[in-house]
């Protein structure tokens, strides 16, 4: 942790770019990678859909090419004068035979004028003359023998017609060593097999065309079910791997990714035909868009971090910039240097300028304070050397009470001295100011001594009851805050009328809480308050014991009245503190309660 520190200050600047990093930057670049990762699924689907499609197109165009071939047999055996002509072809002049056979032929790739590859016809007739819609490469002879060979091939065959994918190609300047031909017995109903009809498309040519609406980098290739290449729009070899794979599939169609070629391959099955139809496509073209883009978004994604990065240090140096000053200013104003005052500049911020100003006005207030902690303690030191010089008459009003008393016994006036002696024992508990708490038995002890003089001076008309839990005896009260309240049932509480009254002290502990009590059985604080003033400072004790209460503890301690028409109950409420006296004689060396350690 502390070599982080010493790399990584623990600095505004520095948390703010960190966050940034960690709570923008490291999220959006996970997202955008977990985005290409799912582009990259969808174009690779993408390209296999239309791959698929391509595919589709290439099928539907090689079986509508094969379907116009059945469309023109069907043609011909249902045109009557071919089929005379060829039934008995020695009836007619061989010049005008062959001319009217041509002109069907023409006729009937005429119909088909918007296909894309000329079909080629090619007849014999029952005596073996051989008919063309082509220019051969060779002489046309007699072929008796191989109408013959075809007849007994399709008949012993399940249909009537046969597809051959590899027919030497005979036509004269056509591309290609091969074609593929429809071959079919010319048979009627009345005459039966009247010829032979071979129905060829040039399947280079065809092939050709297809590719011209295909993408430059689509690898089409055409292969049998014997393993062998038909055709290929490339020359690279085509993998046996991969042909086993397909043909083992035994599907209509299909597609796979091929990891050997790092290609997507699409492939179709010809049935008729037995061909298989490959479409490949590299994955490197698919990779080479995802790298662009991918290069591109990080390109924008890396500007979009500079960027922020600078606005971060600019806005962070803007905001820490101030409280650097500040900084810098309080340790000055430590340093008990309390002229320092922050300039606060035009373009600050209102958080900024606020808080400038709040240093300013501290140090005012920190300022004027001081200078009223002095005037007081100046104050303070002028009360206190009045006091030491009114405690002068205090003393001597002691003594004087002490020569009084003794004067009292050697006249042997046991009652006059009493009084002088509980009176002594108040003026001296007052005359200790240095000592704000006493213990719940010292002060019952200054009450007793003071209801001793007010018993004298009032004759019996009241009675005080002490009602004390031994536990609070030692417990600390604020000097004599009882007296003031006995006082007060006393001179304002009680009605001469009705004879002696009573009054209640009371200490018990609840809880942390030590519960104070003084109750009478007078005529209550109302009536008392519609009594006329008997003496001046009317309500100048119990003023006083509030603000004693308040100094010394706050608000854990309080003061309650309670009146009624039957007498008045005071309540104080205390923090419980008990503060035992240590044993006079001590056991076994010690202290109580300390025990000294090796």
């Amino acid at each position: 942790m502390k070599i982080w520190r010493r790399l990584l200050p623990n600095t505004l600047k520095i948390r703010l770019i960190l966050a940034y990093i960690t709570l923008l930057m490291v999220p959006l670049c996970f997202a955008i990678f977990y985005l290409f990762q799912h582009f990259e699924s969808i174009r690779q689907k993408d390209m296999m859909d239309q791959m698929s499609e391509r595919m589709q197109q290439v099928h539907v165009s090689l079986t509508d090419m094969m379907a116009f071939a059945y469309k023109a047999n069907i043609m011909l055996s249902q045109d009557e004068s071919l089929i005379q002509i060829m039934d008995d072809p020695e009836k007619y002049d061989p010049f005008d035979r062959k001319k009217v056979i041509e002109s069907k032929m023409f006729g009937i790739n005429n119909s088909f004028f918007f296909h894309q590859t000329e079909l080629y016809f090619r007849f014999i007739d029952r005596k073996g003359n051989v008919y063309t819609s082509y220019a051969p490469n060779g002489q046309l002879t007699n072929r008796l023998k191989e109408l013959q060979d075809w007849r007994n091939a399709l008949q012993s065959g399940s249909h009537p017609y046969r597809w051959t994918a590899d027919d030497w190609n005979d036509v004269n300047g056509s591309q290609g060593s091969k074609l593929l031909s429809l071959y079919t017995i010319l048979d009627d109903q009345l005459r039966g097999n009247y010829g032979l009809a071979r129905i060829s498309i040039n399947i280079q040519e065809w092939f050709r065309s297809t590719l011209k609406d295909s993408p430059a980098n689509k690898d089409l290739t055409i292969f049998s079910g014997q393993g062998e290449i038909v055709l290929q729009s490339k020359e690279t070899a085509f993998s046996s791997v991969m042909m086993q794979r397909i043909m083992s599939a035994q599907a209509k169609e299909g597609h796979f990714e091929d990891e050997r070629a790092s290609s997507l391959v699409n492939y179709s099955y010809l049935e008729e035909l037995d061909w298989y139809v490959v479409s490949q496509m590299p994955l490197s073209e698919l990779q080479q868009e995802i790298q662009r883009l991918r290069l591109i978004a990080f390109l924008f994604l890396s500007i979009l971090v500079i960027a922020f990065v600078l606005v971060t240090i600019f806005l962070s140096a803007r905001m820490t910039g101030p409280l650097y000053v500040l900084e810098r200013s309080m340790e000055e104003a430590s340093d008990k240097k309390l002229n320092v005052k922050i300039t606060i500049g035009k373009g600050a911020t209102d958080e900024v300028r606020s808080l400038g100003e709040s240093f300013n006005r501290m140090i005012d207030d920190v300022v004027v304070l001081i200078n009223k902690l002095k005037l007081e303690e100046r104050q303070k030191q002028a009360v206190r050397f009045q006091m030491l010089l009114s405690q002068m008459n205090p003393h001597f009003l002691l003594n004087t009470l002490n020569t009084v008393k003794w004067m009292a016994r050697k006249e042997k006036q046991e009652a006059i001295a009493g009084i002088c002696t509980s009176l002594g024992s108040i003026l001296e508990a007052s005359l200790g100011s240095d000592i704000e708490l006493v213990s719940l038995k010292e002060e019952i002890k200054l009450l007793r001594s003071y209801e001793s003089i007010q018993s004298f001076r009032f004759r019996d008309h009241f009675t005080i009851q002490y009602e004390m839990d031994e536990s609070v005896h030692y417990a600390l009260v604020p000097k004599l805050s009882l007296q003031p309240l006995v006082e007060n049932s006393i001179v304002h509480g009680f009605d001469e009328a009705k004879g002696c009254c009573a009054i209640w002290v009371r200490a018990k502990a609840e809880g942390n809480s030590l519960i104070l009590e003084v109750e009478d059985n007078g005529v209550g604080m109302e009536v008392a308050s519609r009594r006329p003033v008997r003496r001046s400072g009317h309500g100048i004790g119990l003023s006083n014991l509030r603000e004693r209460l308040q100094l010394l503890f706050k608000r854990e301690g309080s003061i309650e009245f309670i009146s009624s028409a039957e007498g008045t109950l005071v309540r104080i409420q205390l923090p419980l503190l008990i503060a035992t006296p240590y044993s006079q004689e001590g056991e076994g060396g010690h202290v109580d309660g300390f025990a000294s350690g090796r």
